[in-house]
C-alpha cells in the first residue's frame, strides 16, 4: 500500500521561466498542480528549479507554499497559515499519495502524519514522532513510525551551472537518442548515480546553448512527435513515463 522510495534518486530539473507565460496565480497554481501530480506519480525525489525567471523570488515562494500545502494530509491543512499564494489551492488536483487516504474508521497498517499530537484521530496522540503506524483499529493502538516509504517530491532552487555539473544529468531533447535503444546505458547510469532529467526552457534551443558535448546526454522521449512543439510539463510527463518503464 505504501510504496518505497526509489533505490537511487530520480530527480528532474525545470526552468522557472516555464511560469513566465502565465498571467495569474490561478494559471501558476494549475500548472504546478499538474507538475506535482506527475512527479509524485513516478516517485520523483526532487525537483531542481533553475532560477532563470525575472520573477524567480516571487515564484519560489509560491511554489514552496503550494507544495507544502499539497503534500499535507487533509486533516493537517487547517494548520497552514492563510496566504495569498494559496487562494486557488481548491482547484489543485489531489495528489492522493498513500498517507492522504483516510478512512472513517482507522485500519491496521495505516500510516498517519501528525502535528502537535494531531494525527486526524478522535483523540490526540502523545507522540513526538512525525508519523505513526496504526496497529489496532478498535483501541486506536499505534507505534511510532519513521519508516521507509515514499513521502512526496521535494523542491530545491538552484543556479543553472549547478545542474550542468551533475554526473547523472540527462536531457530531454528532440535531437537526442532513442531511449529505447539506449536502455542499457540509462539503466547503468541510474544504478551508479541515479538520474537528473533536464527539461528545456520555453525559449528552446537548449542544446545550441550548451554545445555539442551535451548531445550524448540527450534523449528523445517523443519519437516522431505529431505537434510542432511540446510544453515543458508535457515533456516531463512523457519522459518520466518512459523512464519509469526502462528503470523498472
Amino acid at each position: 500500500m505504501f510504496p518505497f522510495p526509489r533505490y537511487k534518486p530520480l530527480n528532474v530539473a525545470l526552468f522557472l521561466s516555464i511560469f513566465d507565460i502565465e498571467n495569474s496565480l490561478l494559471e501558476i497554481t494549475l500548472k504546478l498542480s499538474f507538475i506535482l501530480r506527475v512527479t509524485n506519480t513516478f516517485r520523483v525525489n526532487k525537483i531542481y528549479w533553475i532560477t532563470d525567471s525575472v520573477n524567480s523570488a516571487k515564484l519560489e515562494k509560491i511554489i514552496k507554499d503550494l507544495t507544502k500545502y499539497a503534500l499535507l494530509p487533509p486533516y493537517l491543512k487547517k494548520y497552514v497559515p492563510i496566504s495569498r499564494n494559496l487562494k486557488k489551492v481548491g482547484l489543485m488536483s489531489p495528489l492522493a499519495i498513500p498517507y492522504h487516504l483516510i478512512f472513517k474508521q482507522v485500519v491496521e497498517g495505516e500510516i498517519r502524519l501528525g502535528f502537535k499530537g494531531d494525527f486526524g484521530l478522535k483523540k490526540r496522540i502523545n507522540s513526538s514522532s512525525k508519523s505513526i503506524l496504526i496497529t489496532d483499529s478498535l483501541k486506536v493502538g499505534y507505534i511510532d513510525y519513521s519508516g521507509f516509504y515514499y513521502s512526496g517530491v521535494k523542491n530545491e532552487f538552484v543556479d543553472f551551472n549547478k545542474i550542468l555539473n551533475f554526473d547523472n544529468l540527462i536531457i530531454a531533447s528532440r535531437n537526442g537518442k532513442n531511449p529505447l535503444k539506449a536502455k542499457e546505458e540509462l539503466a547503468n547510469l541510474y544504478s551508479k548515480y541515479g538520474l537528473t532529467l533536464l527539461i528545456g526552457p520555453p525559449a528552446g534551443n537548449l542544446l545550441q546553448r550548451l554545445g555539442k558535448q551535451y548531445l550524448d546526454k540527450s534523449y528523445n522521449f517523443v519519437i516522431k512527435q505529431g505537434v510542432l512543439d511540446i510544453r515543458a510539463e508535457e515533456a516531463l510527463a512523457y519522459s518520466l513515463s518512459i523512464l519509469n518503464l526502462l528503470l523498472s
